[in-house]
């Protein structure tokens, strides 16, 4: 995975995750899972496996998947839902709209913006660029 790689080549590399859903339900359900699992420290390793996933992102297949990351599977269905999560969300929308940004995955390196998926060596000369290398 391109970010994992990024991250143990650079430790001093901040890396901020920001859950959009913009694929329907199941994608809605992944954000709401990926965020409730921040409150267990899990969040990286429930996205991870998700996206690791062949299978569709649906309630159970989520619930499936969070003890194998160790997760409590009943908080994380209980936190799922809170309001906290759903304006989380909502703040990631907003930041979305103000970056125009319409897609995932996108990147953000200091000013520049980058939409869509790209390689990990084009990560690495805007990182290079954006801090003067």
């Amino acid at each position: 995975m391109t970010l994992r790689t990024l991250r143990q080549q650079d430790p001093g590399l901040r890396i901020v995750y920001k859950e959009l859903p913009i694929l329907g339900a199941d994608s809605l359900l992944a954000a709401r899972a990926a965020l409730a699992a921040r409150a267990q420290g899990k969040y990286l390793e429930l996205h991870e496996a998700m996206l690791a996933s062949s299978e569709p992102m649906t309630g159970p297949a989520i619930l499936e998947i969070a003890p194998g990351v160790g997760l409590d599977a009943d908080r994380l269905e209980a936190d799922m839902g809170s309001a906290e999560i759903t304006a989380a969300i909502e703040r990631n929308r907003a930041l979305a709209r103000a970056l125009s940004l319409g897609g995932t995955p996108a990147f953000v390196i200091g000013a520049e913006i980058i939409p869509g998926a790209v390689s990990l060596e084009a990560l690495q000369d805007v990182i290079a660029r954006t801090r003067g290398r």
